[in-house]
């Protein structure tokens, strides 16, 4: 077979407007949400027979902004502490033959009755907005979790740092999240923490080098441009600015 067609099942609506700051693994940031927004087609609603009695659901998808980049067999992979280049098939890169995800996702609701298609909740998400996706499967911990397996070169803790705010941005986080997002401020303090900066940037200028203190960098979420810097070997949440 030389090419082989498949049609989304429906597409993925969350706060991630651009690569950068999505989390690099699913689970990482536990209220990065999501809404996967199926097809209207009337099958889907018994093709979803308990599905609800899971807790967890692989989803299978379409690294969407990659289908016209020519793939690498070679990747910078996103960790300081990893080999400078590996192997892509070693890697969770999207810069692949073939650009397919697949994620670990909390499943919170199913929303039967909404208008043009069944709306799948999720938490826990690494998707950017308008993913297509191509299948949903349930998460089984008895063969899905393996204790014994080794991680290879992404084995060994995270670098994650503290947190904090600006008054200034304090009252945006606040006005925004009575009426768009009610945990907006944890959402932020879990994708800040693991420094969400390309792999570049973070070699180029280190948290924790003294000569970096002072230096401004930002990245999208939902409908801002969080803009924030390094101070005192943390992260400081300068100001939100609207998209």
């Amino acid at each position: 077979m030389s090419e082989i067609q498949y049609t989304p099942i429906g597409f993925i609506s969350t706060c991630f407007k651009e690569k950068f700051g999505v989390p690099r693994q699913s689970g990482m940031v536990r209220e990065a949400r999501a809404i996967l927004k199926l097809a209207n087609n009337p099958d889907f609603k018994l093709a979803l027979n308990h599905l609800e009695d899971f807790s967890h659901l692989w989803i299978i998808f379409i690294f969407h902004k990659h289908t016209e980049i020519k793939w690498r067999p070679t990747i910078h992979p996103p960790r300081i502490d990893a080999p400078k280049r590996i192997g892509v098939f070693a890697s969770r890169s999207p810069h692949r033959p073939n650009p397919i995800g697949l994620s670990a996702v909390k499943l919170e609701s199913i929303n039967w009755d909404s208008t043009g298609g069944i709306e799948i909740h999720l938490s826990g998400v690494d998707f950017l907005d308008e993913t297509p996706v191509l299948d949903i499967k349930p998460y089984l911990p008895y063969t899905d979790c393996i204790k014994e397996a080794d991680g290879g070169w992404a084995d060994g803790e995270i670098k994650s740092y503290p947190v904090t705010f600006s008054p200034q941005s304090e009252l945006l986080i606040s006005a925004f999240s009575k009426t768009r997002h009610p945990h907006f401020k944890k959402l932020l303090c879990e994708m800040l923490q693991w420094d969400p900066r390309p792999t570049s940037q973070k070699r180029t200028y280190p948290i924790e080098d003294p000569k970096c203190e002072g230096l401004i960098f930002g990245f999208y979420c939902m409908d801002f441009d969080v803009q924030w810097r390094i101070e005192k070997q943390s992260i400081y949440v300068l100001d939100l600015q609207k998209i």
